[in-house]
């Protein structure tokens, strides 16, 4: 199974989820989830973390948590593997319990835009698998969102409810607020039964489990520079499908920089360069061959065109006795 590299700092948000090993079901009864929960206060008091939102389902869970050390792996790895002891002695079972480890999407922390819609996913998590009735959200027990609508004294102190209220705009956790709230809540429900009927917005809730983040391009390039900055070979060491993608388009795009340095090209000269520019040719060639990025990116950011001119590149560039060879070596050489 590809193996995400973990983004770990101070004060980072992560959408944490993970499934019964073989999709199997965890969650039998209520004894199950009130162990869930134990082990879940356990870990927060002994980590320091903080819990925004959670919601279980029979054969996974969905967790809105924070870390304000910035100690997400230690934090997991004693949660999951002590819940896992305990379930197995209650239930008399043996072995892995999850399926494989857990996923955490990092969250944006410069947009409560995105704090706020992962929020939403997990709360609406039973609607959305036609477990409650249109409005009847709160009739879900397996989730914080009843505790939302509750008084803070009847909450767990680790579950922090406040900061979800202020990105929706809901200043004061007072029953006003948390009415308000349920409002918000009654409509969005009724926005995602929209959006699974077609509407624009359908793919990228479709996509809310998926990828390594939920931020926007800059907070993306943030992210990039953490996981370089904690593991210089972060590249050579990950295994996940776009973690891979995105520290590769990282690599790639700074030795184009060095590349275009070379050549003494400027970034918007290349749309005016020929499609099959020998030099052209030679740094797609070299992107591609030494790089895990995909043809279309290639041409794309050296303005070639169709992405099978990247294809001939590459045989332009792998070619010993090309008479651009010795240009290969010398590049090779400038970019280090």
């Amino acid at each position: 199974m590809a193996r995400s590299l973990r983004v770990e700092y101070p004060g980072a948000r992560y959408h944490l989820m993970c499934r019964g090993n073989q999709s199997r079901d965890i969650f039998q009864s209520q004894s199950d989830v009130d162990l869930f929960l134990k082990t879940l206060g356990e870990v927060c008091e002994r980590n320091q973390m903080v819990v925004h939102a959670w919601c279980l389902m029979s054969n996974h869970y969905h967790l809105l948590a924070e870390t304000p050390t910035g100690n997400l792996v230690d934090a997991m790895k004693w949660f999951q593997g002590t819940f896992t002891q305990r379930y197995n002695a209650r239930h008399k079972l043996w072995g892995h319990l999850f399926q494989g480890r857990y996923k955490a999407k990092v969250i944006d922390d410069s947009n409560t835009g995105y704090f706020r819609t992962v929020g939403d996913y997990i709360h609406l998590n039973p609607a959305d698998a036609g477990l409650v009735k249109q409005g009847q959200l709160s009739d879900y027990p397996w989730s914080s969102y009843p505790l939302y609508l509750a008084a803070p004294s009847a909450r767990p102190d680790w579950l922090v409810a406040g900061d979800m209220l202020s990105a929706c705009d809901i200043p004061k956790d007072i029953p006003k607020g948390r009415q308000a709230y349920a409002a918000r809540m009654a409509l969005r429900q009724q926005e995602v039964a929209a959006l699974k009927q077609g509407c624009a917005d359908a793919r990228e809730w479709a996509q809310m489990e998926r990828g390594w983040l939920h931020g926007d391009e800059a907070f993306r390039k943030r992210m990039i520079a953490c996981l370089e900055e904690s593991d210089p070979d972060s590249l050579r060491h990950v295994a996940d499908r776009e973690q891979k993608r995105d520290l590769g388009e990282a690599a790639a795009l700074a030795v184009l920089e060095r590349c275009l340095m070379h050549f003494g090209i400027a970034h918007e000269e290349l749309p005016g360069l020929p499609k099959s520019d020998p030099r052209k040719m030679l740094m797609a060639g070299l992107l591609r061959y030494h790089f895990p990025v995909q043809a279309e990116w290639v041409s794309k950011m050296l303005a070639m065109g169709h992405f099978t001119t990247v294809s001939r590149a590459m045989r332009f560039y792998d070619d010993p006795g090309g008479k651009w060879s010795r240009a290969k070596q010398q590049i090779l050489k400038f970019i280090g």
